[in-house]
């Protein structure tokens, strides 16, 4: 499996991590999940608004494994 790491220029962007943790999940690819699930919380603590995606103007998720390919 392929190693990943958030963007240099933006480090823990809340976007950013929660994509990459969604992807991540869904792809089956859990070595460094907990990591990133890990920062994903603490960048989500420091939101003023509800994070519920990778985007803001997404406004729905896809079920399955095949929203990452």
């Amino acid at each position: 499996m392929a190693q990943f790491s958030a963007a240099p220029s933006i480090p823990d962007n809340v976007w950013a991590l929660h994509g990459l943790v969604e992807c991540l999940g869904r792809r089956g690819e859990t070595d460094q999940l907990p990591g990133f699930q890990a920062r994903l919380a603490t960048a989500l603590a420091k939101t003023d608004v509800p994070i519920t995606s990778s985007c803001l103007c997404r406004t729905s998720v896809h079920s399955g494994h095949d929203c990452c390919h």
